[in-house]
């Protein structure tokens, strides 16, 4: 069991240098999230990113998302403030329910342009009935969190998240939330 767990990890730390520019992880008492990030594109309108993720909780719900996000400066360069929009597709397996959502959101990044290191970003994924499927009838995600350069090519930061799914029984599961630690990387 030791070294199966040994041969994945070495085949997915070998496949994050081949296929991601960003490696992000955050954790907290519950659950772990592993994101990983690569630019797609870029002219004159802005950034490109694609990401892929996995979400593993304490109760072994699961969540695995793949998704685009174009985002730019607002404003004139120095205004610090960068939003984007994005939409992905889920899946998931909540308690005794798998769900499935094409979601549309968006995200905002303030960065203080006396300190550019640091940073407060807001995030907003959502998905009503007619893009939900399964055993849910809509989904949402936020996501808070305030982030300091440590180097260029790394960044800590404190986040909360909350992801939760309207349950066709009229009901809702919180699959996670909460307060998180996480450490992005670049290559």
């Amino acid at each position: 069991m030791l070294l199966r767990n040994f041969i994945a990890l070495s085949l997915l730390t070998a496949s994050t240098t081949i296929l991601a520019e960003t490696v992000d992880i955050n954790l907290r008492d519950n659950s772990a999230q592993l994101q990983f990030g690569t630019s797609i594109g870029r002219d004159s309108l802005g950034s490109s990113n694609l990401h892929a993720g996995i979400l593993y909780t304490n109760g072994n719900d699961q969540f695995v998302d793949l998704g685009i996000l174009v985002k730019e400066a607002v404003g004139s360069s120095d205004s610090g403030v960068t939003a984007g929009v994005g939409i992905k597709g889920l899946v998931a397996k909540v308690g005794n329910g798998n769900v499935a959502a094409l979601a549309i959101g968006g995200l905002v990044r303030f960065s203080v342009p006396a300190n550019t290191k640091f940073g407060i970003v807001g995030q907003l994924y959502f998905s009503p009935n007619i893009t939900t499927y399964r055993d849910a009838d809509r989904y949402t995600e936020t996501t808070a969190r305030l982030e300091y350069d440590l180097i260029p090519q790394a960044a800590a930061y404190l986040g909360y998240r909350r992801i939760n799914f309207g349950a066709v029984s009229g009901s809702s599961a919180v699959l996670d939330s909460g307060f998180h630690v996480g450490v992005r990387m670049t290559f």
